[in-house]
């Protein structure tokens, strides 16, 4: 699931940067502290005739590619705004490679110092080739009209009918192989099962990669209707055993699964990785107390905003038009200042709070996994990371096996990975921004124990 932390204190989440002066022109890395975590930042200059341009990247938070508003240098002094984050950063240029500087966004205002050039990340479990396998790209039509899915297919070498499988990604909109950081988790998964002989099907959720279609108006239940057209796909593909087909979800991806194989029967299996068990907001109010801890806020503040998101989901939740809903959000956390709003800092939180008025996040917050799974009956497997700080490895996973009704012979298995987070990566405190930083892609166990629960299905 993306990350989805919305605190009362940094509202836009969204990290920004550095600039540099004398030789401006170029790439520039720097780390952000922010309490427990260290946000990487990369700033791009480039000199037109008219002065400076630049973008910015918080590699850390998936955000790249932002524009800046206005990029100045006088000499030493560098600075640059992006206003739609509220954002400004000055530095001084210390010779030709380093920027040191201070980075505000509201009243926050944090040191940053700038180096030149890119830290390169290594992603040594991303599947290179030559292949043991045939790689093919497919398309085939959507739920909605005018929506066609793009992906890939990988088969196995042989002539029988192989089992399959199809992957779906978490929340927000995914690219095929669940890029994130660099890492490419789907990728990697699917390289694994199919080298140990199953197809497997990952596409572009809509609106990413070469799916069409809106990803504006994409929610839970748009990406299950999905998941079906990628069912009656592989059904009639002469490769596949069509008897054998099965969905892999991670994060939201897995309630799309469940909601899937609640809706056919033919769904053979469903593999949950770190998949809700619960109500949308009880996932998001969990996932923002627990952020909160980690980095460090007091007891008593994890409980007011605790508070204030009960509200916000509450009112999200409700059958508010879009425009008057954003008011009330809007008044909402106005009111959370103790003073009179500018209209500057009125139309930033419009912005901030608009994410609150999108049919996913509202339908997100609505939607309980829970009627579904009371009517899944094939075989289930469960996958948690115990460190996981976006869906809880205890609550989720016992729900969804409490949910799952005894059927005779059928077989669910749970199992949490102690040190792991989110993605199954090893890690050291779980939190969203550390996964940009681990070379792992996703854990050697868990794609070992993912197979050989695969293989053992009848």
């Amino acid at each position: 699931m993306k990350h989805l932390h919305i605190t009362l204190f940094l509202l836009l989440a969204l990290c920004v940067r550095g600039l540099s002066a004398q030789g401006l022109a170029g790439d520039w890395q720097g780390r952000l502290d922010v309490g427990s975590m260290k946000l990487r930042l990369v700033t791009h200059f480039e000199q037109t005739d008219g002065g400076w341009s630049g973008t910015l990247d918080s590699p850390d938070q998936g955000a790249r590619g932002i524009p800046m508003d206005a990029v100045t240098r006088t000499d030493s002094l560098v600075t640059f705004t992006v206003a739609a984050l509220g954002v400004r950063y000055t530095g001084v240029l210390r010779g030709d490679s380093l920027i040191d500087g201070t980075f505000q966004q509201g009243a926050a205002s944090l040191p940053l110092r700038l180096t030149r050039g890119v830290e390169q990340v290594r992603r040594p479990q991303t599947p290179r080739p030559p292949f043991p396998y045939r790689s093919e790209e497919v398309t085939l039509p959507g739920a909605d009209k005018g929506v066609t899915l793009a992906g890939t297919l990988t088969l196995p070498e042989g002539g029988k009918p192989r089992p399959a499988v199809i992957l779906l990604t978490g929340s927000g909109t995914q690219d095929r192989d669940e890029t994130i950081m660099e890492h490419r988790p789907f990728a990697v998964i699917a390289d694994c099962l199919t080298r140990r002989g199953f197809a497997v099907l990952r596409c572009d959720d809509r609106g990413a990669g070469r799916s069409t279609g809106s990803a504006a108006s994409a929610t839970t239940l748009t990406g299950a209707a999905d998941a079906s057209c990628m069912m009656d796909y592989l059904k009639a593909r002469p490769e596949i055993d069509p008897s054998r087909i099965g969905l892999l979800g991670h994060s939201e991806g897995a309630a799309m699964a469940f909601h899937t194989a609640a809706q056919r029967d033919d769904v053979a299996f469903v593999v949950s990785l770190a998949g809700p068990g619960v109500k949308g907001d009880s996932i998001l109010l969990r996932q923002n107390a627990d952020l909160a801890r980690l980095e460090g806020m007091p007891e008593g503040r994890v409980e007011s905003l605790c508070r204030l998101l009960r509200q916000v989901y509450a009112l999200a939740e409700s059958e508010l038009p879009a425009d008057v809903l954003l008011d009330r959000l809007v008044t909402l956390y106005g009111g959370q200042t103790g003073r009179q709003l500018t209209d500057a800092e009125r139309e930033q939180l419009r912005r901030q709070l608009s994410t609150f008025c999108t049919p996913w996040m509202r339908g997100f917050l609505r939607h309980d996994p829970q009627t579904d799974l009371k009517a899944v009956r094939c075989p289930v497997l469960v996958l948690n990371g115990e460190r996981d700080t976006q869906v809880d490895a205890t609550v989720n996973p016992d729900a969804i096996r409490r949910a799952l009704p005894d059927v005779p012979g059928r077989l669910v298995t749970v199992k949490r990975y102690p040190g792991l987070n989110h993605l199954f990566q090893h890690c050291t405190t779980g939190l969203p921004a550390e996964y940009g930083s681990i070379e792992e892609t996703i854990s050697p166990e868990v794609l070992a124990d993912l197979a050989a629960w695969m293989e053992a299905l009848p």
